[in-house]
């Protein structure tokens, strides 16, 4: 039984609208946290990805990211033959032979997918109810190669067939002999000073005696080839001393800093070397040459060498002494970042052109093995670390010829602050790997040792100059006289006497004292051995 009257469920207006109100601005802050979140707009489930477990995830993630890098590129070739057909009127059998080096360049970047789709249907796996499908079908293709790797049998049988396999010594899609021909041949038919850039570090690694004869031979010898010894900070005074000399023997050479150093790089000061003064030197020569030929149109200057040896950082530094004008082509520290041909225009009399760095024929290094040749690249910087397929080799390369000076080896080790080797037979290599892995942290699952990750920063750190090395040049014996005197013209073009035409070419660009002491410095510092 109820007593006392009956209390009422309604509530004061004031009261009502103040719950009203806060849940408005409740609502309110919701939508607006809900736009910087726009998970919750996507109606497809998210892809689980490749599990860190998973034994090939390198290899699956590097094919994606290889077929992703064939694409833009083939996007930009595209475009760029379009521009060059809208611009020169090209016929209609130049576009017909066109596409079908475009369709052949898409077979052949197609041809892991084909493997994989074989597979697929083996397994009995629809591609487009199962995105799963192709991750197990490259998996299973490359669990079966590496069982067949490991098979000393087989490893004897495939030795024959070892040199077709593209994939061992073909560093990038532009460092083949249809990319030289046709890049290559763009530059030098189009340039009057052919400027050659090296690496400081290796000149003769980055240097190709094909190329030298092939620009001498070029009209009728009326080029100019001029060597541009870049990265100078890199190696210490004494050796840049004996290496512009050795080179002053063939062609003009100059030394040249186009860039800062990466960061914690382990750099040499060298007097009136700095990024300022060398590329002024280098402006004042080619606009003298520039001026002296009275043209009535601009010279134009071809810039090749290697990749990543700074050509387009020799042309920004040379673009940064006209007004302070921006960089005019983009760099980075890895290989490939220039994938066409770019001219910058300096003035009315000057113009430059940057080329893709191209791994230019050598015979020197051709007796070498597919796997010590690729090492060489890569310790030459020329193959991109997302492309290295196995470091390994490169860092036993690189510890050989740090072994041959105890103070460069003795500064790789400090690099890392490791204790002294164990050596396994002659292999030091894997021992050096296991504590730069720990000592950087490179451990995959339970702490065991990454290899490959090691190798990498190894790689990376030896690119970015925090790893000191270089090599010395070679011995001077001078010709005799006799042969000197009645020497007659070699192949390619180039003089007997080549002295006096380094003298005659250093006279049009106004280089004083270009020709150095000829004698023997005998405070070169122990370099690498090669």
């Amino acid at each position: 039984m109820k007593v006392g009257k009956p209390k009422s469920k309604r509530v004061p207006v004031r009261l009502r609208h103040k719950i009203e109100k806060a849940s408005a601005a409740k609502q309110k802050k919701a939508k607006k946290l809900a736009k910087k979140d726009p998970t919750w707009r996507s109606k497809t489930k998210k892809e689980p990805g490749i599990p860190n477990l998973f034994p090939y995830k390198d290899k699956i993630l590097a094919e994606v990211e290889e077929q992703r890098r064939r694409k833009e590129e083939d996007n930009a070739r595209r475009r760029q033959l379009a521009k060059e057909q809208q611009q020169r009127g090209a016929t209609a059998e130049d576009v017909m032979e066109d596409d079908e080096e475009f369709e052949q360049f898409d077979a052949e970047g197609d041809e892991l997918l084909a493997d994989d789709s074989e597979d697929e249907d083996s397994m009995q796996v629809d591609n487009k109810f199962n995105p799963m499908a192709a991750l197990l079908a490259s998996a299973k293709a490359r669990a079966a190669e590496f069982e067949k790797n490991d098979d000393p049998d087989a490893m004897e049988d495939s030795d024959d067939d070892e040199s077709d396999d593209d994939d061992t010594v073909r560093v990038r899609k532009d460092a083949s002999r249809k990319q030289f021909d046709k890049i290559y041949k763009q530059v030098v038919d189009a340039a009057d000073v052919v400027l050659y850039v090296l690496d400081a570090r290796d000149p003769m690694g980055t240097r190709s005696k094909e190329v030298e004869q092939a620009v001498m031979a070029a009209d009728r010898s009326s080029k100019r080839l001029i060597f541009i010894l870049n990265k100078i900070d890199l190696v210490p005074p004494p050796v840049l001393r004996a290496w512009l000399i050795h080179l002053r023997r063939s062609f003009p050479t100059l030394p040249l800093r186009a860039s800062k150093s990466a960061p914690n790089a382990q750099t040499f000061e060298h007097k009136d070397l700095s990024i300022k003064g060398t590329s002024e030197t280098l402006f004042k020569a080619l606009k003298t040459f520039a001026e002296s030929r009275q043209l009535k149109r601009a010279v134009h200057v071809g810039i090749i060498g290697f990749p990543n040896v700074g050509k387009s950082s020799v042309i920004n530094a040379l673009t940064s002494r006209v007004g302070g004008k921006a960089a005019g082509c983009p760099t980075g520290a890895e290989a490939g970042v220039t994938t066409s041909l770019r001219e910058v225009k300096i003035d009315n009399k000057l113009k430059l052109i940057d080329s893709p760095g191209i791994v230019f024929p050598n015979t020197e290094g051709s007796k070498d093995s597919k796997v010590q040749q690729k090492a060489r690249l890569i310790l030459l910087n020329a193959v991109p670390p997302k492309e290295i397929d196995d470091p390994v080799p490169a860092v036993s390369l690189l510890i050989k010829r740090l072994s041959s000076s105890e103070e460069l080896f003795s500064k790789l080790m400090a690099v890392y602050d490791l204790p002294p080797l164990h050596a396994v037979g002659n292999d030091r290599t894997t021992d050096f790997l296991v504590q730069v892995a720990r000592k950087r942290g490179r451990l995959g699952k339970g702490g065991v040792p990454n290899m490959h990750a090691a190798a990498q920063t190894v790689i990376v750190d030896w690119r970015d100059g925090r790893i000191q090395g270089w090599t010395s040049p070679p011995k001077y014996t001078p010709a005799e006289p006799d042969a000197t005197k009645t020497a007659p013209a070699t192949k390619g073009g180039l003089v007997g006497d080549q002295k006096e035409i380094v003298k005659e070419w250093a006279a049009e660009f106004k280089l004083d004292g270009l020709w150095g002491d000829d004698s023997n410095d005998t405070a070169v510092p122990e370099a690498m051995e090669e």
